[in-house]
């Protein structure tokens, strides 16, 4: 539920609300009365020079002028008054109402005909031109309103847009409140506190809900109700009520301000219905991707931990049996495979746990200034064995910068970079790894010369869960989660990472890392004298 006031004003007493009404009703006849009365003074002043004729005129501009500034009713009455004067001023025998001449009764009956049509005309000039600035108002305010609603995010923010236009519109407080699920049946459960806590709005906020049509004050319908309620409604589902009640007690909002509001929030239903249908939509996604992970990471689990598994009961099995006849040389073979295939799971369920730091978010970087080769040497270390096969060259300036990393997540970017090389190229091809500055980056490169990649691979490696074809076996052994998290480390230190055929056959790895980090002095101890 959002609850949006408009601008605060005075408090008033229902006294002082009754007493401006009763000045409000009685300023245009006051005035219609001064300005004759004006005229009046004017033309009894000057009626020894004017002729009747042009005293008329007088009070024809006066009645133009009431027209133009009130309505239809004050205008009438300044024409009747200012014929009135007219004739017990203006026209001999003075200070009576009788008419010697006959030609006078013409001139008051165009007088008054003149008057009437010129003060009917003019009011009607006026309320076009009242109508047409409302019009104007209200259009500009249905521009505001979708302008920010299509840049809102959720239907919370879609919901306090709303109220918070209405609340402007009408000069009043409002209530947005939604159903539960948007159902059609039953009485929807509406949130307790503010205007609901009267029995006769939640009654009316229930009518406008199932009916679809305004409830409350001005209107037919649950007129008991101190508020005015708007259904929030579409042309398929029923998504809420607006509820609008006087910011001072007993003052409610003018017509025209009702009639903005409904406008409003009938134009707002829609955006908020799909504001609704994007967050299930999402939620929807973000559960079918879920589901999907767990479902591929149980795959990934019961497959790839099979085999060294299999091969680690097998090995441990023999060693357990007659050593005494068994070959130093097979002992340490078997030894060798269990070591071997316990490095392999580490490594996968390594894999799996950074793959759930990365999709979860909770994948945290501790950066500091230090030299690239410190991580790759690291790396290189741990793949003694896998790179056995492999003759490695590394290229890495002398003059190249200190860059702003957390030392283990590269690490693990060169760990699975280079291994993934070493998997997919065969035994005997060269690797390579260098870097170079780049303006503000520093970039990195692993590259191989082996198969290289297939067309259109070189976006679809880093997917999860995605395996290549390995000297045509159909893939390769593993998760297919390195290069994923591999993108993941590397974006969260703000870089990017991409694949490309290699000059001369095989596949080139890139990332980049920016030269923005921590201040290098917080970095640096103080030299010592």
């Amino acid at each position: 539920m959002h609850i949006v006031a408009a601008a605060a004003a005075p408090a008033l007493s229902p006294a002082d609300v009754r007493a401006r009404s009763l000045r409000a009703r009685l300023a245009a006849p006051g005035a219609a009365v001064g300005l004759v009365a004006l005229v009046t003074v004017v033309g009894f002043a000057l009626r020894a020079r004017l002729q009747p004729t042009d005293v008329a005129m007088l009070y024809l501009l006066a009645v133009v002028v009431v027209a133009a500034q009130w309505r239809f009713g004050p205008a009438l009455l300044a024409s009747v008054l200012g014929l009135a004067a007219f004739d017990f001023l203006f026209v001999p025998p003075y200070y009576t109402f009788e008419v010697l001449e006959r030609a006078y009764l013409l001139t008051f009956a165009v007088m008054l005909v003149v008057a009437f049509l010129m003060s009917r005309l003019t009011a009607r000039v006026r309320e076009q031109a009242e109508e047409a600035r409302e019009r104007e108002a209200r259009t500009a305010a249905q521009y505001a309103l979708s302008t920010e609603l299509d840049a809102a995010a959720t239907s919370g923010a879609a919901t306090s847009i709303v109220a918070r236009h209405v609340a402007i519109a009408a000069q009043a407080d409002v209530v947005v409140a939604l159903s539960d699920d948007g159902a059609d049946d039953g009485d929807p459960a509406w949130p307790d506190g503010g205007a609901f806590d009267s029995v006769d709005v939640r009654v009316a906020a229930t009518w406008a809900h199932q009916h679809g049509e305004p409830a409350g004050f001005g209107t037919a319908h649950c007129t008991e109700a101190e508020a005015l309620v708007l259904p929030l409604r579409t042309a398929t589902r029923r998504l809420g009520v607006v509820i609008v009640t006087p910011a001072v007690a007993e003052r409610w909002p003018d017509p025209t301000g009702c009639r903005m509001a409904a406008a409003l929030v009938e134009g707002a239903a829609l955006a908020l219905q799909r504001a609704l249908l994007d967050e299930r939509h999402d939620a929807a996604r973000l559960e079918v991707e879920a589901e999907r992970l767990r479902t591929a990471l149980l795959s990934s689990l019961s497959h790839d931990l099979r085999t060294p598994l299999a091969s680690i009961e097998g090995a441990a099995s023999s060693l357990l049996q007659d050593t005494a006849a068994m070959a130093p040389d097979v002992r340490r073979d078997l030894a060798e495979a269990i070591l071997v295939e316990s490095r392999r799971m580490t490594r996968l369920v390594a894999n799996l746990l950074d793959m759930v730091r990365v999709e979860s978010g909770t994948l945290t970087v501790r950066k500091a200034w230090q030299p690239l080769e410190e991580a790759l040497g690291v790396a290189l270390l741990r793949l003694d064995e896998p790179l056995r096969d492999h003759p490695l060259t590394t290229s890495l300036p002398g003059d190249l910068p200190l860059v702003p990393i957390d030392e283990l997540l590269i690490e693990q970017v060169f760990i699975n970079l280079l291994e993934n090389a070493a998997k997919y190229t065969p035994a005997g091809t060269p690797l390579a790894v260098r870097a170079w500055p780049d303006g503000e980056a520093v970039v990195v490169e692993v590259a191989d010369r082996g198969p290289g990649l297939a067309a259109g691979d070189e976006a679809a490696v880093f997917r999860k869960f995605y395996r290549g074809d390995r000297d045509g076996d159909g893939g390769a052994a593993g998760a297919g989660l390195g290069l994923t998290i591999c993108r993941g480390i590397v974006m969260a230190h703000g870089g990017r990472i991409w694949a490309a055929p290699r000059d001369g056959g095989g596949a080139a790895f890139r990332f980049t890392l920016p030269l923005d980090g921590p201040p290098v002095a917080a970095r640096l101890a103080p030299l010592e004298r």
